[in-house]
């Protein structure tokens, strides 16, 4: 395994947790700092991570596309919650959103299982995520709202760059 490739599981990690502490946070403050708000990210992350781990992750789409989708439906959130605040008729549109963002990591999982050993897989993919819940909330505190707008650009990229095979399915691997 290449030294990028490597990397790649923990770089996810990272860049999931990056991602759900921007939409909690996104979301308690601009609609409902509830538990309501907490339930909606979590159930609707679980939801497309299902979707992506069970059916999604055989259709012939690059991982790459996927993780288009996340970034798109993330900036799409932040752009409403934010032109519509504390307007609770788009809680269904955010739910949708993140579902939609949910679907990467379900592909992810079910894509680099069949490459690396779960154990391992799970354990950096793990270890980058807590450091994404730290990174975005402290980087939330120090910098503000251009934190959770710039870190899931700045590692989606970095994705990009050390994105790991196989990018498309193929009948053996779907």
């Amino acid at each position: 395994m290449s030294t990028p490739t490597r990397y790649y599981p923990g770089v996810v990690g990272l860049l999931l947790g990056v991602v759900q502490v921007g939409y909690f946070l996104q979301l308690s403050l601009n609609m409902s700092s509830s538990f309501s708000t907490y339930l909606l990210v979590t159930l609707c992350w679980l939801i497309g991570s299902g979707l992506g781990a069970v059916w999604l992750h055989r259709l012939p789409v690059p991982t790459n596309g996927y993780l288009v989708l996340l970034l798109v439906a993330y900036g799409v959130c932040a752009a409403l919650v934010t032109a519509a605040p504390f307007d609770a008729q788009m809680r269904l549109i955010y739910g949708a959103l993140v579902i939609i963002s949910g679907v990467y990591p379900g592909v992810f999982f079910a894509r680099l299982g069949k490459t690396h050993h779960a154990q391992s897989l799970f354990f950096m993919e793990n270890n980058g995520f807590i450091a994404g819940l730290v990174i975005a909330t402290l980087a939330f505190l120090v910098i503000g709202r251009v934190a959770l707008w710039g870190l899931p650009v700045v590692l989606c990229a970095v994705l990009f760059l050390i994105a790991p095979l196989p990018i498309h399915p193929t009948p053996e691997t779907a």
